[in-house]
């Protein structure tokens, strides 16, 4: 019996690692295909054409603001130096303990205006004050002075301000290239017969590099080693993964800090939701159902380029904090939709894309913390075939590191961020030493925020301390 369980195990790990390598192998071919894709459109209607054009859809940012006080002025200025004609940017202070709003205020010759909720048909905490600078350089400028009631409560208020067609979520911590609304925007000027409901933008890691004038002046490696493996992270997860999707049309994530939606689709389903730390993923999966449901056809849609930088967590300590977060997030929005699993009534959302997340994005870190007990208790029992094993581990290290290769070399020569020959190999090396340093504190992190839904203890958001940009004048 002890035997057939044994092997049993063995298959199953061995399959599900098959099935998993499988993936990423198609997720690199479809990548490949995206970018070729996604360039020859730039090409067809590049950021020129794209500022000329007489239709282009106004916009509202909406970054949240909480405790930001370390960097809100720099990185507001940042939003507000974005090239748009159609535009306006909402900063919501979520009930800040720090001196955000009086340096907003000061900055920005701030004074309190009477402007009317567009929308009340979505929730959100208690406004206090809405300002508006007596500056005209200033005048696409709304904050918004509330109580505290987290990030999406926070997005939700800002989108009952907005008087826009579409909505960018943002955070007020991220420095925007100033060519990006252009660039986010296309998507919803090619389609014609299909609506884009939701586009996404890469987002790279600033830490280290210089920013001058809220703009990115001299992108860095991260001088701290686990800063600097998660810009392989993000090149990966950004750049295989959000293409690949993309290309098969079955994107269910657009990143929190850095997407744009039609309002009136966000209005139609209640807006973020408040009970999840995963609004992200939340909302896209429920704009997806909602467009299924009404049997329209609909895109989500992923840029490829770097457009979006923001600060990634320097420390173990702060990095387990936010992929705790991220691995309840997904618990919770799995949880809450558990019934597109399989459902035919949601086609290939429901058939493919959605079951892809709970087997392999949910899932993996569980089948990787159980093999690791199950390689334990093997030892133990002294029946682990050690040979067999050491070279199972290596062809999965190995692996691993093909792909992170390919993301590398795939993103610096396509889009030019990191193509030092010397940048190229620090990346590299950090790819090589991923598997090592943060790949099992991620799975900790992950099992960490699994086991406290499973047991009910309840978490909050957490706290990011943040060391800030580094700012020249």
């Amino acid at each position: 019996m002890i035997e057939f369980i044994r092997y049993g195990l063995d298959y199953f790990f061995f399959g599900y690692g098959i099935a998993l390598f499988l993936c990423y192998f198609g997720f690199v071919l479809l990548a490949i295909a995206a970018i070729k894709s996604n360039a020859k459109r730039a090409e067809f209607l590049n950021v020129n054409d794209i500022k000329g054009a007489n239709d282009l859809p106004s916009v509202s940012l909406i970054a949240p603001a909480y405790n930001e006080g370390k960097s809100i002025i720099i990185n507001v200025k940042s939003l507000l130096s974005i090239q748009y004609p159609y535009y306006e940017l909402i900063i919501v202070n979520d009930g800040s303990k720090d001196d955000s709003l009086e340096q907003l205020i000061k900055e920005f010759s701030l004074e309190k205006a009477i402007v009317p909720q567009v929308s009340n048909l979505i929730s959100h905490a208690k406004v206090r004050d809405v300002y508006q600078s007596k500056d005209l350089k200033y005048k696409h400028l709304t904050v918004i002075d509330k109580d505290n009631g987290g990030r999406a409560d926070a997005l939700n208020c800002g989108i009952t301000y907005a008087n826009t067609n579409l909505v960018l979520c943002t955070d007020a911590d991220c420095i925007i290239e100033q060519d990006a609304l252009l660039k986010m925007v296309r998507p919803y000027l090619e389609e014609i017969d299909r609506e884009v409901i939701a586009c996404g933008g890469a987002i790279g890691i600033a830490n280290d590099s210089i920013i001058k004038n809220g703009t990115l002046k001299e992108l860095r490696l991260p001088k701290n080693i686990v800063a600097r493996i998660q810009v392989v992270e993000y090149i990966r997860a950004f750049l295989l993964g959000r293409m690949a999707w993309t290309q098969m049309n079955g994107l269910l994530l657009v990143s929190g800090a850095f997407g744009l939606y039609p309002r009136q689709r966000v209005l139609e389903v209640g807006g973020f939701d408040h009970a999840t730390v995963g609004e992200d993923l939340e909302l896209c999966i429920r704009l997806r159902a909602h467009m299924e449901r009404l049997k329209k056809p609909y895109d989500v849609v992923y840029i490829p380029e770097t457009l979006c930088w923001t600060e990634a967590p320097a420390s173990f300590k702060v990095y387990i904090t936010q992929r705790d977060r991220w691995a309840r997030g997904l618990w919770e929005t799995i949880k809450k939709h558990k019934y597109l699993f399989y459902n035919r009534k949601y086609r290939a959302t429901g058939m493919l894309f959605f079951p892809y997340w709970v087997y392999f994005e949910l899932g993996a870190p569980i089948v990787e913390f159980l093999g690791l007990i199950y390689l334990i208790v093997c030892a133990s029992l002294g029946i682990i075939n050690w040979p067999f094993a050491i070279a199972l581990f290596a062809a999965v290290y190995l692996i691993g590191c093909i792909f992170s290769t390919v993301s590398i070399l795939l993103y610096t020569v396509n889009f030019k961020h990191y193509a030092k020959p010397s940048m190229v190999i620090k990346l590299l090396l950090a790819a090589y030493l991923e598997s090592f340093v943060t790949h099992p504190v991620m799975v900790f992190a992950e099992m960490k925020g699994y086991f406290k839904k499973i047991f009910g203890i309840k978490s909050t958001w957490g706290t990011m301390s943040r060391k800030g940009f580094t700012t020249i004048k």
